[in-house]
């Protein structure tokens, strides 16, 4: 468990902005195929589309991922009015930030052809906010940056709709290397 005095600053940082700002990093283009290789999850739980930005500067990875009405969730929170449940925001957020053991750890960009995704398993959440709902048919960005590597990862993440922080958690990963 976090001790508060180390949360607080990490809470703050994910409501300040984006912790991975447009212009930031590289540029990348990484779709399906690639977050196949950096992770062990697959539809219907594989929560990220896409990944466009790459920081090794300040350990940060951006990514996206368009909500569609049949997505996981929606049929049964709410029917009458779909939100996206917060559980899975956590967990889409939890997925970017997995991909940093391999970007950041690696000090590189690009994903091999050859890459197989490495056992994780999660150890803890420590905070999550809802700021804002999140419906059918928004795209979602998703930033990610590691806080502590060590034994276990920790990382902050957050998802925005357009201008508007819908959600963040800060989360506690153990990668088998």
């Amino acid at each position: 468990m976090l001790e508060p005095d180390r949360l607080r600053p990490l809470i703050a940082a994910a409501k300040r902005g984006p912790l991975v700002p447009a212009g930031s990093g590289a540029t990348v283009s990484i779709g399906i195929d690639g977050l196949q290789r950096l992770l062990p999850h697959r539809a219907p739980m594989l929560l990220v589309d896409g990944i466009d930005i790459v920081d090794l500067e300040s350990g940060g990875v951006r990514g996206h991922r368009l909500l569609r009405a049949d997505d996981l969730g929606f049929a049964g929170h709410f029917p009458a009015a779909p939100i996206y449940p917060g559980v899975l925001l956590v967990e889409a957020i939890g997925q970017l930030a997995l991909t940093l053991s391999h970007f950041v750890g690696g000090r590189r960009t690009d994903v091999p052809d050859d890459l197989a995704p490495k056992a994780v398993r999660a150890i803890h959440v420590h905070h999550a906010s809802f700021v804002a709902p999140l419906h059918p048919g928004d795209q979602i960005t998703l930033c990610a940056r590691v806080a502590h590597d060590d034994y276990t990862m920790i990382a902050t993440g957050q998802a925005w709709r357009g201008d508007t922080l819908a959600a963040f958690a800060i989360s506690e990963v153990l990668v088998d290397e």
